[in-house]
């Protein structure tokens, strides 16, 4: 199944520095983003560290773990130590962590992991699909029951993460799995992007653009900065049989 993927970072209109971090390693048709948190350099170096630990570690086990699901967990959990081992040595990485989304494709077939609120969605035949879970305090009161859709937008904690890597010895990953089809699109992003833009705005950007990926993240960030670029934005799009 072919497939055309781009990525595109920004700073943002506020932020004098981008603590975010992507890969696009074509070979492995793997795919991650990262969004870097923590005091002085902390957040660029976890985000950095987290994409190169998690792709060494998936060329490592390539051929010995035959699992896809379970090698992208373990890499992930190893980039978590790492992370942690790093942190430990430098006072200034003192409580560095970072979010984490990652995609691989096989055949038609995605895996979809993911730690944080950086996200991943699925766009078919002109629906879009938010395919992972934020992992902040106010979604997990949400699933649990305590806080409506509603209540939670003027919650004080809706962006504080529940999850994170470099935060927790353990590493709680979740996975899901997609099967393709023609036409699709996945879209890997930061908060960056849908604190500030809508998931219908995301959809008519990706709609007005594909196939071309390229053009589809350059869109995207426009408009986030247009909408005030509070944030880093980073942003993979991966467009399926066109």
């Amino acid at each position: 199944m072919e497939i055309k993927v781009f990525g595109n970072t920004h700073s943002g209109m506020v932020r004098g520095n981008n603590e975010d971090a992507y890969g696009i390693f074509p070979d492995l048709s793997l795919y991650v983003i990262a969004d870097g948190l923590g005091g002085h350099a902390g957040g660029e170096v976890a985000s950095r560290l987290a994409v190169e630990v998690l792709k060494d570690s998936i060329i490592s086990n390539y051929n010995i773990i035959r699992e896809k699901k379970s090698n992208i967990i373990n890499a992930i959990k190893l980039a978590n130590t790492r992370i942690i081992q790093e942190a430990a040595k430098d006072i200034n990485l003192e409580g560095m962590g970072t979010t984490i989304v990652v995609v691989q494709v096989e055949h038609d077939r995605a895996i979809v992991a993911h730690v944080g609120d950086s996200r991943a969605y699925l766009i078919r035949e002109d629906v879009i699909t938010q395919v992972t879970k934020d992992h902040t305090v106010t979604e997990e009161y949400i699933r649990a029951g305590l806080l409506t859709k509603e209540e939670a937008l003027y919650n004080p904690y809706r962006h504080v993460l529940s999850r994170a890597l470099g935060t927790s010895a353990d590493a709680v990953v979740e996975v899901s799995d997609i099967q393709l089809r023609l036409g699709d699109t996945l879209l890997l992003c930061t908060d960056g992007l849908t604190n500030v833009l809508t998931d219908k705005e995301i959809l008519s950007a990706i709609v007005g653009f594909r196939p071309s990926p390229e053009k589809i993240t350059e869109q995207l960030i426009n408009l986030a900065n247009r909408n005030g670029g509070i944030d880093n934005i980073t942003v993979i799009a991966i467009c399926v049989g066109v």
